[in-house]
């Protein structure tokens, strides 16, 4: 057989810009992008590429095999050019290289403990912006970061805080790839990828708090998940983190940088919403006018930053596990690593709330929209009286907390007028009642 291409041939390059576009956790849909290899980390028969798509740094890794196993990309020069993700000896590799057992030019690998082999693998199916891969027997998950920043990535930071201070609601951190790139002159530092502990047998919060709706919709008698023991984890999670990292009381400028972002970001909902938000116009008005009536938004610390339902596992044993401190993923890296209200996680998880019974109102859309109205009502007040229980109380009255509560929402709303129009009263509708209660 002959030997196969260099990583960096003009075949390769070309056959993975043709793939990329499909794959799920491509962030430039529906976008024209030249596709360019922006740097290379050579693992013997397979590769880390750094792949240039607009203004995205992405992140392939790759393999050349004889099959094509079950995730391939192209076949060149009589061999198969695969996604390394889905192969377990490339993932061998990586693993290899996080314990910090493989040297490669340009890479660093930091583990709190020995990673078991990869042995057979399994991808996890559904996830977007990254890539998550099973292995070491169940025992450990690694997540490849497919959209890479320069900068210390929070997943791996925050994680690691929280692992060295013991944090019980959130799985351990065992090993991160930490890789410099060139960019112009200069040269950039960013985390590739992230090893957690996995966690058998645990459920997801959306499913069943969903289910636990759909249940209620229709008239059926079901104990609700502990949304309580939800809010206390998060709370718990959070005192953790100021602990670890530190707090620090809002300045004016932070203060006023708050209120600008959001001045900013309810002008561009109107704009990009204007039809759905038509007759809310004087009271969006209203409430532009009330932000200038906060005076200081507090305390700030690190945050979960994309905190909602799916974040969230419920253990074999009934607790409730927080995962993905990665923040919004197509955030600046350097706006992900700021301190912030811990009123930003608070709300993510209301908002969830809404939605797990938005989900099941779209699959009985005969029930009764009260009953609905009501199950949020409760699960809401259940997960703050939880994290009132570790933290102290939340005030609902608070002008940071309905300015971040509408901000949400408005965000929400952008995004189902662009990307599912069937879901938009759930957003709208919380928009209204904010904009409404606050006369």
């Amino acid at each position: 057989m002959s030997a196969p291409l260099p990583f960096d041939a003009p075949e390769v390059t070309e056959a993975i810009a043709a793939w990329m576009p499909d794959a799920r956790w491509y962030p430039l849909k529906g976008q024209q992008a030249d596709i360019t290899l922006a740097h290379s980390y050579e693992l013997g028969d397979a590769a880390i590429l750094l792949m240039r798509a607009g203004d995205a740094l992405l992140q392939v890794p790759v393999a050349w095999r004889s099959e094509p196993g079950t995730a391939p990309i192209a076949q060149l020069g009589g061999r198969w050019l695969v996604d390394a993700c889905s192969d377990p000896d490339a993932v061998q590799t990586l693993i290899e290289i996080a314990a910090g057992t493989r040297a490669v030019p340009g890479l660093e690998g930091d583990a709190t403990k020995p990673l078991g082999p990869a042995g057979a693998i399994r991808v996890i199916g559904g996830e977007q912006s990254n890539t998550s891969i099973i292995g070491g027997d169940g025992s450990w998950i690694a997540k490849v970061f497919r959209v890479v920043h320069p900068g210390d990535n929070p997943d791996v930071v925050v994680t690691g805080a929280l692992t060295r201070a013991g944090s019980e609601p959130v799985p351990a951190l065992l090993a991160s790839i930490r890789a410099t790139w060139p960019a112009g002159d200069a040269t950039v530092t960013g985390h590739l990828l992230a090893v957690s502990e996995f966690v058998s047998g645990a459920e997801d919060a959306w499913e069943l708090y969903r289910q636990h709706a759909l249940a209620a919709l229709r008239g059926e008698e079901r104990e609700a998940p502990d949304a309580r023991a939800l809010g206390a984890a998060v709370a718990t999670v959070h005192r953790d983190l100021a602990a670890a990292l530190g707090t620090a009381e809002a300045s004016p400028a932070d203060t006023h940088s708050f209120i600008s972002g959001l001045e900013q970001r309810l002008g561009w909902a109107r704009e990009q919403a204007a039809e759905a938000l038509a007759d809310l116009d004087d009271e969006l008005g209203r409430a532009k006018e009330q932000l200038r009536e906060i005076r200081s938004i507090g305390e700030l610390q690190h945050i979960h930053g994309d905190l909602h339902l799916g974040q969230v596992l419920r253990s074999s044993d009934g607790d409730w596990l927080l995962l993905d401190f990665e923040g919004e993923p197509l955030r600046p890296m350097h706006e992900r690593s700021i301190r912030e209200p811990r009123l930003r996680d608070v709300v993510g998880m209301l908002r969830s709330f809404d939605y797990a019974a938005g989900s099941a109102q779209q699959e009985l859309p005969d029930a009764d929209p009260a009953a609905a109205d009501e199950w949020v009502r409760q699960r809401q007040q259940e997960f703050l009286a939880g994290y009132a229980d570790a933290s102290g109380p939340v005030d609902e009255d608070d002008p940071v907390f309905r300015a971040i509560q509408l901000d949400k929402a408005l965000y929400e709303v952008v995004y189902e007028v662009r990307n599912r129009p069937d879901w938009l009263q759930v957003p709208l509708e919380a928009v209204r009642r904010l904009l409404t209660s606050a006369r």
